[in-house]
């Protein structure tokens, strides 16, 4: 799918700069009603506890941001995302704040949006990982020098935690980074051997057995982990092999594998099933419209924001609750 691949596209990025930002605009807070997942009225349109992009519209806290975009990610208002020129942007509000440099990856947010991490490509095949908050500055915390030389894929941030740590991956490494500990990098070959981070979720890191270059969620037992500090993984509870998923406090939704990719439009189901094994079931797409697996967000440890995708290109969103296996259309403002 279109949004799945432009995840890895190449894209103008760097460190995020606050000089430049734009004057202090008030945070959209979210009101109890959004919390809660409700929807919160006719009209104005309905406010989702998460930002992202329907039809190439990014909403954030119940407001449409400037631009084309082809994703997002984040919590709240705290976001970044990836507009349709290959550049990226990052806010704490409705106001997108561009990322400077240049990347060959995606950027990724921590569960809380608290967080991000990228890595920038400089000359003569050098790659530097970067770190910065999503507050109005947009802070940095500081970059740190990955292993030179040509690598294809290029090396990546794989994932961000909410207490700050960052785990980058690249064909031949796997590196854990502490800028707010000691700024320092363990090598998870030494810590963590023969597991590979394979993405994040609200809940825990997606990992599993394999090597760096041409290990995934498809096949193997995945599992979700914990990160220590120290570089240690603590597996938390096996995941189905998948395409994509994503974890809540309480459900697991994924897409099977080999259901994306190619031509494919976007599979008609959802699988879910309870973290603790105790439940399960399938969630059908509207009829006329597609799952688009790469944007799928837990809203609330219950309800799955889905965005829909049709035969003819154009989005909608969904909000599912697996204890009811349902799928209702959710209105976004004009």
């Amino acid at each position: 799918m279109a949004s799945a691949a432009l995840l890895a596209a190449t894209a103008g990025c760097g460190e995020q700069r606050g000089g430049d930002a734009p004057a202090a605009a008030e945070p959209t807070g979210q009101t109890a009603e959004q919390e809660t997942g409700q929807e919160t009225g006719q009209g104005a349109g309905t406010a989702t506890g998460v930002p992202l992009v329907v039809g190439h519209e990014l909403h954030v806290g119940g407001v449409q941001v400037p631009g084309e975009w082809f994703t997002a990610r984040g919590r709240g208002t705290h976001w970044v995302g990836l507009r349709a020129d290959r550049t990226w942007w990052w806010g704490y509000d409705a106001e997108p704040q561009r990322i400077d440099g240049q990347i060959d990856q995606s950027v990724v947010i921590s569960p809380g949006g608290g967080y991000t991490a990228h890595v920038l490509t400089e000359p003569g095949n050098r790659w530097r990982l970067v770190g910065a908050d999503t507050e109005w500055a947009g802070e940095g915390f500081g970059a740190v020098d990955l292993p030179r030389g040509e690598m294809s894929p290029a090396p990546r941030a794989v994932a961000v935690t909410d207490d700050g740590l960052v785990v980058a991956r690249g064909p031949r490494f796997q590196w854990l980074w502490r800028p707010l500990v000691d700024n320092a990098t363990v090598d998870l070959a030494e810590t963590a051997p023969g597991q590979v981070v394979i993405g994040s979720t609200d809940v825990g890191l997606v990992a599993n057995e394999g090597r760096y270059d041409r290990t995934d969620g498809q096949q193997g037992a995945p599992y979700l982990a914990g990160l220590a500090e120290d570089g240690t993984l603590t597996r938390l509870g096996p995941v189905p092999t998948h395409d994509a998923l994503e974890a809540s406090d309480q459900w697991l939704a994924y897409v099977l594998p080999g259901t994306t990719g190619g031509e494919a439009w976007g599979p008609a189901e959802l699988h879910v099933q309870r973290r603790d094994g105790s439940d399960q079931g399938v969630l059908t797409a509207p009829d006329g419209w597609r799952f688009d697996a790469a944007d799928l967000q837990w809203e609330t440890a219950d309800e799955l924001l889905a965005v829909l995708v049709s035969p003819d290109g154009d989005g909608a969103l969904a909000r599912c609750r697996p204890a009811t296996e349902t799928c209702e259309r959710v209105d976004l403002p004009d």
